[in-house]
């Protein structure tokens, strides 16, 4: 079993409403398992009235694999990718077969306006704001850290250069958890994945010089 957790009053008045909401999935992460997908793909057509899905592209997906000085590192992301992308397909068909859901990895934006707008956003406030800069390497040493772990041992610690050159995996997906019903087309939207993101919630406090758009929200789906 699934159980979601909004994470402010304005999401659980956004997931109140189960209008749509934002499948993350994310390659090289042993949460995403086939079972899982399918069990998070069920969730959502039973829960709310439409959803879309979102993978990293391969180019970001890469980034991971090159932070850790990994061979091959896109042969590796498009095989990943692709597998997940399959899972995904397969959830879908399983259990939504009468639904319509878009598929998307960041790439598909990559010409997209709104999109490229909000990542100017994060771009100026990861060049002028120390904290918000030091967050978004947190994160990224985070995702580092799960790939590094698997290839080199659990006590494997990565290290500055290697949460730099893996950033851009995380600045280029806030756009899709600041302002995602924009670059969606949709009316509003949470994001959901199986554990909180710290720096959402700091930016959603009005901790750093971005915002949220209040049709925006986060919701953590969890098993218990």
């Amino acid at each position: 079993m699934l159980q979601a957790s909004p994470s402010t009053p304005n999401c659980q008045a956004i997931f109140g409403r189960r209008e749509h909401v934002l499948l993350g999935v994310s390659p090289f992460n042993s949460r995403f398992c086939d079972a899982y997908i399918a069990r998070l793909v069920s969730w959502a057509h039973a829960s709310v009235r439409d959803f879309d899905v979102l993978l990293p592209g391969v180019e970001h997906a890469s980034r991971i694999l090159e932070a850790v000085g990994e061979s091959r590192p896109q042969a590796k992301s498009r095989k990943e990718v692709a597998r997940r992308k399959r899972a995904v397909e397969e959830a879908l068909e399983a259990h939504a077969p009468e639904r319509r859901v878009a598929v998307h990895d960041f790439g598909d934006f990559a010409d997209d306006p709104h999109y490229l707008g909000l990542r100017d956003e994060v771009d100026r406030a990861f060049a002028d704001d120390e904290g918000f800069r030091r967050a978004c390497l947190t994160m990224s040493r985070q995702a580092v850290s799960s790939r590094l772990c698997t290839v080199r041992g659990p006590d494997a610690q990565v290290d500055d250069d290697q949460a730099a050159a893996a950033v851009d995996y995380v600045l280029d997906e806030l756009p899709f958890v600041l302002d995602g019903p924009t670059v969606l087309g949709r009316g509003e939207t949470l994001m959901v994945y199986h554990r909180p993101w710290p720096l959402w919630d700091r930016i959603a406090q009005g901790e750093f010089p971005l915002k949220v758009s209040p049709r925006q929200g986060f919701l953590v789906v969890h098993d218990f």
